[in-house]
């Protein structure tokens, strides 16, 4: 902990609380990049979810209406005085308010055009502003509502002449309930009693459904906030309390300074008994409810040192624009997370961390989610994408300095080197398909169109783009780019020819662009079209190598696509120093050839550290050079490079590019590597072909094969426990190999962890949190009935998300069927009531689609407990279900259990639901057939895998087999 933690306002780590009375301000961000700990961020997985719902021909429709939702550009909104009352310490949802919109109104109008979703509108009044700043009643107007737009619509009698206008509105509504816009929650206290919370959430066009504003993210303005609430509870928002004033009714009115020129989606409000931990020097909160209160200090402290680094590697303190900022955990926030200016609001789990129980996983989360939001403080508040199609210009620097800043403020974690693997890998794979989008896209201004605009596209491309333009200039280089993007345009609106113009000016003279090629064309190139490129490198081993670039798509090779970009590229040669500087060269058009010295017997390897945003193929004699380098050598390649490799070379086998067989032995060099990034790239192939191997006739030498990569390593990990100097990565690797060890039934592995849950249960000795998810999951698996009841009851007796989680996800690894029956029957309740929300009911039918046991154990459950399903969690949760169960059918005995369910439910679901599901479960049982297939096959026959070499042949034949992983998900 560093000096300014010290000194936080919390002696000798007893907490002072202070008494809130500020009123939150907050606007969110539908979608994000995720931190290394799951798949994708959590806000872009909340967005993702959504996006499944969305009807495309819906979207492609609201796309060409586009213009009859925006509004005109000639009256634009300058400030916001908003007053709302509230009584929501009662949990009740009725509130009220009024609003001051300012309008600079630039030519001759007849009519003023107002946001606004599912508000009471009870009274108008129309002003003009003279040059005194004093108000002239102009008329009552009269108005028509336009639901579909969400407009309303005010006609004027008289046209107004350009000047300053004040449109003075009264109105009413209610606090959502679907955690969108203006809405209620609640959370029980420590004594068992619901509290209620009332809170924001507009990103993107949600503040309309909370007072009538101006909605649209350029449409800057300044705000004057106040808040009418119970004594009991504090209101809290973007800007400090200016004021908190007494009413005679007993209820007490918070006076919030005026906020900086910002868009209207970023406004944030609070209004809760939430208490704070606070560092005064550093102007930084941190609220959450009173009985989490002592998990806030590791934010506090992440906030600080982030914030820290971030002010020093932009040039431009924060504090230069907002005198403070607050974070806020909340136990209902669908978002995730959300960079409202000043008032960053998270999910609980994504923020509280509790010593003894918060994973490494959870708190690379919470550190690289609050970097994510610190950084949009400058790209997406002080500079927001001037409309929704440049989303990437806030999400994707959000989604860079995710792991930069975190990196920064704690080196010795390494989080830079969890970039590659779980960002740019990640988005290689989506932005493959046939249905990406540009990076600069728009499908429409309706809420379900923009909201489609909040994906991967958006966060993981767009940062992985970002970091190649970066890693193109040198560091100082860069952030003279960044001081100019923003100084030049703060407090405005950006397009990507703003980021061009600055990227020009930081170009100049310092990187050498190919001859007829500038800035726009070379951004344009990666921005503007879909998808990514692959470089072919093909040697002739005559002093050649020929280059070309093709559009790289998951399931074809030959295509008519067009597509070119500017790629930019490194070579390192065999025995080349990797601490030396690399010369970027440049591919402008679809083939070159270009000269080369490199010995014939010595390998090329291109896109050194995996810096640009493409796959890289190889002609066969130089990826087997490149094997037998990483088998006898392993260090002489760069360990991101590595990863790049295992991680290309699956996905161009599966693309029909590469050989599979070149593919399969690359992955044998595996047993060498003792870094966790190009061990995550393997065990996502790995993980590919056991879910077809699974319940195959040859699936015993799929088991021996990944004993034989795991095995040296494994050797060398205590699964168990945690050494005090283990560092992160080492972590990430024991989780990563151990999982795999355990799910191959060595017994050494599931003896450990049935041991180490056991000690946990019967002699009172904690599992270390950072091996939980392991020793939960496949101790379960070989002990007592007990064990179970013991993690059930831990979970229930937990109020803290992320160990509940974990929790939830462990127990659905039983493989007992009275067990896993049981506990599927807590998802809705039953004679056990218990304190699950609809999250974590969710997540419990998920957890059991682990093991074959908990699949059929699903379909049992469903069989009886559809309507009950459907009426608590919805139909679509069902259809998902039904889909993930038809995922996980390898056999025609396991397709036959689905049948009996899908005829059980049949005039229940949709058709399109039966069909998918079918023809899911074809694909699976027809792999073994395909070209595929046949060579996997082949290939494992073909090698003679060892196990570990302390196991003995009694591991073979294996005990039940777990079929799927979930823990590392």
């Amino acid at each position: 902990m560093d000096n300014s933690i010290a000194q936080v306002r919390v002696p000798k780590f007893t907490f002072k609380i202070v008494d809130m009375w500020l009123h939150l301000l907050c606007g969110i961000i539908l979608l994000g990049l995720h931190s290394p700990v799951s798949a994708v961020h959590p806000v872009v997985e909340h967005s993702l979810k959504k996006l499944s719902h969305l009807d495309p021909a819906t979207l492609q429709d609201g796309g060409a209406q586009e213009l009859r939702y925006r509004l005109p550009s000639y009256i634009v909104p300058t400030h916001y005085k908003l007053y709302l009352e509230t009584q929501v310490h009662t949990g009740n949802r009725s509130y009220s308010g009024s609003v001051d919109i300012h309008l600079d109104v630039r030519q001759e109008a007849r009519t003023i055009y107002v946001h606004n979703r599912g508000l009471r509108i009870t009274s108008n009044e129309l002003y003009r502003v003279d040059p005194s700043s004093n108000l002239t009643f102009l008329e009552t107007l009269a108005y028509t509502q336009d639901v579909e737009r969400e407009f309303v619509i005010f006609a004027i009698r008289q046209a107004l002449a350009p000047a300053e206008y004040v449109l003075r509105l009264d109105f009413e509504g209610e606090l959502r309930t679907d955690d969108d816009g203006f809405y209620l929650s609640s959370y029980l206290d420590a004594n068992g009693t619901r509290k209620y919370v009332a809170s924001t959430q507009f990103q993107a066009i949600s503040a309309r459904s909370a007072f009538p504003c101006l909605d649209e993210p350029a449409l800057k303005a300044t705000i004057d906030l106040e808040i009418k609430h119970h004594p009991s509870y504090k209101a809290e928002s973007n800007m400090p309390v200016f004021a908190v004033a007494g009413d005679l009714d007993g209820y007490v009115a918070t006076v919030f300074e005026t906020t900086p020129r910002m868009s209207i989606y970023l406004l944030a409000f609070l209004v809760s008994d939430f208490l704070y931990t606070e560092n005064e020097t550093a102007a930084q909160r941190v609220f959450a409810r009173p009985s989490a209160i002592n998990e806030t200090l590791y934010a506090l402290e992440a906030g600080i040192r982030i914030m820290d680094v971030l002010d020093e590697h932009i040039g431009i303190p924060y504090r230069s624009y907002m005198p403070k900022v607050d974070q806020v955990a909340l136990t209902q926030f669908s978002a995730g997370a959300m960079e409202n200016w000043g008032l960053c609001k998270y999910r609980e789990e994504l923020l509280l961390y509790k010593p003894g129980v918060t994973t490494y996983r959870t708190q690379t989360s919470i550190t690289t989610i609050i970097a994510h939001e610190f950084v949009h403080q400058w790209f997406g508040n002080v500079i927001t994408n001037e409309w929704w199609s440049y989303l990437w210009l806030n999400e994707g620097f959000a989604t860079l300095y995710e792991f930069m800043a975190a990196d920064m403020a704690y080196p010795e974690r390494r989080y830079q080197d969890l970039f590659n693997i779980q960002v740019l890998q990640r988005v290689l794979i989506t932005d493959a398909e046939e249905s990406t989008r540009p990076m600069t896209f728009s499908r429409g201004a309706t809420f379900n169109a923009i909201l489609s605009l909040f994906d991967s596209v958006a966060y993981l491309k767009g940062g992985s783009v970002l970091q190649m333009f970066r890693l193109l200039l040198p560091d100082s280089g860069w952030r003279q780019m960044l001081r100019t993007y923003i100084e030049r345009n703060e407090y405005g609106a950006v397009t990507p020819d703003d980021f061009v113009e600055a990227m020009t000016e930081a170009f100049d003279g310092v990187v050498s662009l190919p001859e007829n090629v500038d800035v726009a064309r070379f951004v344009g190139s990666w921005v503007d079209q879909a998808g990514y490129p692959v470089l072919e490198v093909r040697r002739s081993y005559r002093g050649e190598i020929l280059f070309s670039q093709d559009r790289f798509y998951r399931n074809k090779i030959v295509n008519n696509d067009l597509s070119e970009w500017i790629i930019p590229y490194t070579i390192l040669e065999q025995g080349d120093p990797l601490d030396a500087p690399f010369e970027w060269q440049w591919l402008t058009s679809r083939a070159v050839r270009v000269p080369s010295t490199t010995p014939n017997d010595e390998w090329v390897l291109v896109n050194v550290n995996q810096a640009g945003f493409y796959r890289v193929n190889y002609d066969p004699s130089n990826w087997y050079m490149l094997i037998r380098t990483l088998t006898e050598d392993t260090a002489a390649i760069p360990m991101r490079s590595r990863g790049q490799l295992v991680d290309d070379a699956f996905h161009l086998a599966r693309s029909n590019r590469l050989d599979l067989e070149i593919a399969l032995e690359l992955f044998t060099y595996l047993r060498h590597e003792r870094e966790y990034p190009p061990w995550e790239a393997g065990s996502r192939a790995l993980e590919y072909f056991y879910t077809r191997m699974r319940g195959r006739s040859d699936y015993l030498l799929y088991q021996l094969f990944v004993d034989t990569l795991i095995g040296d390593v494994f050797l060398t990990l205590n699964v168990t426990s945690v050494a005090p100097d283990e560092s992160l990565l080492d972590k990430y690797l024991k989780q990563t190999v151990s999982s795999w060890a355990c799910r191959m039934a060595i017994e050494s592995c599931l003896t450990a962890t049935r041991e180490a849950l056991e000690q946990e249960v019967f002699e009172s000795e904690p599992v270390h949190p950072d091996v939980q998810a392991v020793v939960y999951c496949y101790g379960l698996r070989t002990a007592p009935t007990i064990a179970f009841q013991y993690l059930f009851g831990k979970l229930l007796g937990s109020d803290n998300r992320g160990e509940r989680a974990l929790l939830i996800t462990a127990l659905g690894c039983a493989n007992d069927t009275e067990q896993l029956n049981s506990y599927l029957i807590t998802a809705i309740g039953g004679d056990l009531q218990v304190n699950f929300n609809n999250e974590e009911r969710l997540s419990i039918l998920s957890s059991v689609l682990v093991s074959r046991e908990g699949v059929n154990a699903l379909i049992d459950f469903l069989t009886e407990n559809y309507s009950y399903v459907k009426s608590l969690l919805g139909a679509n949760v069902v259809f998902n279900l039904i889909q993930s169960i038809a995922f996980n059918t390898n056999t025609v005995d396991e397709q036959q259990m689905l049948n009996e369910l899908l005829e059980q439910l049949n005039s229940e679901l949709p058709a399109r639901v039966v069909a998918d599901a079918q023809a899911t479960v074809s694909i699976n049982l027809a792999w073994p057939s395909t070209r595929e297939g046949v060579l996997l096959s082949y290939f494992l026959e073909r090698y003679n895998f060892q196990p570990a070499k302390t196991e003995e042949p009694q591991t073979v034949p294996k005990p039940k087999v777990i079929y799927r992983e979930s823990v590392l998900e």
